[in-house]
């Protein structure tokens, strides 16, 4: 067998180009390889059975839950320069037709009830996170259920595959 020197590529000189090198390299090996193929059976493996803790697919159930939450960006104008806001837990996405109501589980940037939060400027923005809603839910609703005047509502929220909205409240 022969042996294949290549030199380094600093040594080479500048009218070679490394593709001229790399074609003859492969031309010496295949000149001088003799190549014996062989007949080769792969080797069957058959899985053992496989025993998941309980723990774990609980787990998981709960991973798919979250995966089937829902995120409602809010976005809210007042006149006002300063002012207070909140959300209470009796927070709900209600699907209009059949379905059971998606709770409030948390939120991001408002305080829950009782907490108050000083909003100064005629903006502000927060994120609600419900449960999921059910799957034949096409249309639905955000209403706050709260003793007084005032609770958030938006209606007529249409549904789309990613399950986040972005909402505007006046």
């Amino acid at each position: 067998m022969a042996s294949i020197y290549l030199p380094s590529p600093s040594s080479l000189r500048l009218s070679l180009s490394y593709s001229w090198i790399i074609c003859k390299f492969e031309e010496e090996i295949a000149m001088n390889l003799d190549v014996t193929v062989v007949n080769h059976q792969p080797e069957i493996i058959t899985l053992p059975d496989v025993k998941i803790d309980k723990e774990v697919i609980a787990k998981a159930k709960e991973c798919i839950e979250v995966e089937k939450q829902v995120i409602v960006h809010v976005s809210i104008r007042t006149s006002f320069t300063w002012w207070q806001i909140r959300i209470w837990p009796s927070t709900f996405l209600v699907p209009r037709g059949a379905g059971s109501e998606s709770k409030l589980l948390n939120a991001d940037n408002i305080p829950f009830y009782p907490q108050w939060l000083y909003v100064f400027g005629s903006n502000h923005r927060f994120t609600l996170i419900f449960e999921g809603l059910p799957e034949e839910c096409e249309v639905f609703d955000l209403i706050e259920r709260i003793p007084q005047k005032g609770g958030f509502e938006y209606f007529g929220i249409r549904r789309n595959r990613s399950d986040v909205y972005h909402i505007e409240l006046d």
